[in-house]
């Protein structure tokens, strides 16, 4: 008997197809991106859509930044690979997702808010590979 309890207590737990409702990864913390101090110098600001994976760990792979100043690169992709998220769940499971999309702001205390233009973020270079 104690055998068959061991067994079943090392089993994962099996949850019934639908019963619990699927859910998008989301972050435990949010990302906390440090503004470029190039880009601080001169008032710049800016806005980034960071493209990423999320694997059923939590831990971000595939980091692709858009931005609309290339100044906000580096401290985008960096902010995206210490961030932990809940992972994403289909039909009861734990699973990767890929092509998450996180929006980033680069503002300074006190000027207006930059209305982003999507339409103009640009894709960034990924220096180790140039």
């Amino acid at each position: 008997m104690t055998g068959l309890l061991i067994a079943a207590l090392s089993a994962p737990p099996v949850l019934a197809q639908g019963s619990l409702p699927d859910v998008e990864p989301r972050p435990v913390r949010p990302p906390m991106p440090s503004y470029p101090v190039g880009a601080a110098r001169v008032m710049l600001q800016g806005y980034c859509e960071v493209e990423f994976s999320v694997d059923t760990r939590g831990r971000t792979s595939n980091i692709h930044p858009r931005c609309s100043h290339p100044e906000f690169c580096a401290s985008a992709t960096a902010a995206m690979e210490e961030v932990r998220f809940m992972p994403g769940r289909r039909d009861g499971r734990i699973v990767q997702r890929n092509n998450v999309v996180y929006p980033l702001e680069y503002r300074i205390e006190g000027m207006p808010d930059p209305i982003p233009d999507r339409t103009e973020l640009k894709g960034c270079v990924d220096p180790l590979v140039s």
